[in-house]
């Protein structure tokens, strides 16, 4: 019996998704999208003033592309593909260069600290006006993220890869968390970016997929269930692109620091080298990984989770655990330097903590200038 005959007793036609067919990507290739909010000088969303800014600076080049997003107080950054996390670095700092150039203030957090309840004003296009529309008031607050794509040349090594980092994905959870407030409150999370994510349709932990064929089949479903055009309005936190190759990970906040996110994709591309060369022998249940995602975004580094063999461990042994794996991997290639960075989220404060402390002693307004600073500061 099959995934779709087990929705109905009665067979339903599902027509064909088109965009599944695999488009090599490259053998490891990697890119970034460095998700920013757009803030005025006391680090407050700029809302509808944003808008003209927007569609001012969005622009496709060589060193990468800027383009607005469904929130008009809010741009993405997208590196081309590049080889290493180095290349990601340079891609990202050109690109907040440019627009700190124009006099734009950027910021970089999961979730903005203090915007208002239901406060985000809407872009317009033919997408955002069909999400908008899907997703009527849960869209209240514009979230950013740091998204990682790795390039791989087959469906084969595509599902190798995507199993590798499922079983692995609340490490990156964990070492990315640094939205612990909204609505200027302290939501008791390391990450509560998850929280407003998960109110959106189709937007889940992505689930274990032993096969492509499994993958092409749970993509057809949902397409039909959900009567969207295709699959890239099914938001795995983990998903196969096959329009450009990659397998591309979307649990991340966004990084004040570019050493920090290039740290990550570093991580990122050394994990799916791994996961090819020593693959894992089982896949996590859907509801442990769901479960270990839950404990990311609530405790951080400090969790415990549930490892790839099934056994209980801290988040700080597995992750460092993962941060060896990926060192082994590049370090023949000297592509292991950036992970010095993720190395030092294991030994400083998570910027969770940093928030907090800072929260405490100076109050909000230095929160939100702190997070304004650190994102602009493109050589720190």
């Amino acid at each position: 019996m099959t995934r779709g005959s087990r929705a109905s007793s009665t067979e339903v036609s599902r027509p064909g998704v088109p965009g599944l067919d695999w488009h090599p990507g490259g053998e490891f290739t990697v890119g970034g999208e460095d998700e920013l909010l757009l803030v005025d000088h006391r680090g407050q969303m700029l809302g509808p003033a944003a808008a003209p800014l927007t569609a001012t600076l969005s622009n496709r080049g060589t060193r990468g592309t800027l383009k607005g997003e469904i929130f008009v107080d809010e741009l993405e950054l997208e590196t081309p593909v590049c080889s290493d996390a180095e290349e990601v670095h340079q891609s990202l700092q050109h690109l907040r260069r440019s627009l700190i150039t124009e006099g734009v203030r950027p910021m970089a957090v999961g979730l903005h600290p203090s915007a208002g309840f239901g406060s985000a004003d809407i872009a317009t296009s033919r997408r955002y006006d069909r999400i908008s529309d899907e997703f009527a008031g849960l869209l209240r607050a514009p979230t950013a993220a740091f998204q990682v794509h790795v390039g791989v040349p087959d469906p084969t090594t595509a599902l190798t890869v995507y199993r590798g980092l499922r079983n692995r994905l609340s490490v990156f959870r964990a070492l990315a968390a640094g939205s612990p407030y909204w609505h200027a409150r302290d939501s008791g999370l390391a990450c509560v970016r998850p929280a407003i994510l998960r109110s959106y349709p189709r937007t889940t932990m992505p689930p274990a997929l032993p096969s492509w064929e499994e993958y092409v089949e749970a993509i057809e479903l949902a397409v039909w269930a959900h009567e969207v055009p295709d699959y890239s309005y099914v938001c795995w936190e983990l998903r196969p692109q096959p329009r450009l190759g990659t397998i591309e990970v979307r649990v991340m906040d966004a990084q004040s620091s570019l050493a920090r996110a290039a740290g990550l994709t570093a991580l990122v591309q050394g994990l799916a080298r791994h996961a090819v060369e020593s693959a894992d022998p089982q896949d996590l249940p859907d509801e442990v990984v769901l479960a270990n995602d839950l404990r990311a975004c609530r405790y951080g580094l400090e969790a415990s989770i549930v490892d790839a063999d099934r056994s209980r461990r801290p988040m700080r042994a597995v992750a460092a655990r993962a941060l060896d794996d990926a060192r082994k991997q590049l370090a023949p290639d000297g592509l292991d330097g950036p992970l010095d960075a993720v190395e030092a989220i294991l030994v400083e404060p998570p910027e969770y903590v940093r928030q907090r402390a800072l929260y405490e002693r100076e109050g909000m307004p230095a929160v939100l200038a702190s997070l304004a600073t650190r994102t602009a500061d493109v050589d720190g």
